[in-house]
């Protein structure tokens, strides 16, 4: 069984390297490292009980622990049941768990296959950054799934039981965001501080109920000039936002 799975898996020199990359070039089983072990590319749902070829259920493996596994599902199939349950999970487990939820309910959206690997990387990464920042791993969890069914690849926006509020922070962000980046040539986006700031503001502006189309072209003014205070770009918002404060 274990000839018929390494026969099967037509993962790519371009795949593989991406997978090993995402991972830091680490075994996802046992922590060992490259160039102390021999990394292989590993399906955490084996090939032959239906695992795909996809990111989500390609890991980094050694040559030790990819040896020894078996087609079977541990856990239904989690890398995180190589750690003990009572034990906070690591943040790189902790990222493939928030990546799994968000492929999940993105996939639910916008069809098998949709999501790329730059998105992908970006939930990994947003969901380190976030978790660092203090956010829980059962609130990452949570926003992972939320965050998946609005296609944002950004962890951050799903701690919150507003709908109409997460619908307008994600939607002002993904503006922001994207003009923030167009501004600099295509060369940096906004750090995560600059990030939080800026949902602040919209935050404020939302509590101080102003239109929401209002939000969005300030949101895409602030993007344009790389600021993080739609308030300080539309003075209209600002003295909205004083009155109310």
């Amino acid at each position: 069984m274990h000839d018929r799975e390494k026969t099967y898996v037509p993962v790519t020199k371009r795949l593989r390297y991406e997978v090993l990359r995402r991972d830091g070039f680490t075994c996802r089983y046992c922590g060992a490292k490259a160039p102390d072990v021999p990394l292989r590319v590993d399906h955490v749902i084996p090939v032959v009980l239906g695992g795909p070829d996809h990111p989500s259920n390609l890991v980094a493996a050694c040559q030790d622990c990819n040896s020894g596994k078996t087609s079977t599902i541990p856990n239904g199939g989690y890398v995180a049941a190589v750690n003990c349950p009572t034990v906070p999970p690591s943040p790189e487990v902790l990222a493939n768990e928030v990546e799994r939820l968000w492929l999940d309910a993105y996939t639910t959206q916008y069809g098998p296959g949709s999501a790329t690997l730059r998105m992908l990387e970006e939930v990994r990464s947003s969901t380190r950054d976030m978790h660092a920042c203090g956010l829980t791993a059962g609130q990452l969890r949570r926003a992972a799934t939320t965050s998946g069914l609005k296609g944002e690849p950004f962890i951050g926006f799903g701690e919150t039981s507003d709908p109409e509020w997460l619908a307008l922070t994600a939607e002002a962000f993904k503006i922001w965001r994207s003009l923030w980046f167009r501004s600099t040539r295509h060369t940096s986006w906004p750090d995560m501080q600059e990030i939080m700031i800026f949902e602040c503001s919209v935050e404020q502006a939302i509590n101080a109920s102003v239109d929401r189309s209002l939000v969005l072209q300030a949101s895409a003014s602030a993007g344009r000039v790389r600021c993080c205070y739609i308030e300080d770009v539309s003075p209209s918002i600002a003295a909205q936002v004083g009155d109310d404060a």
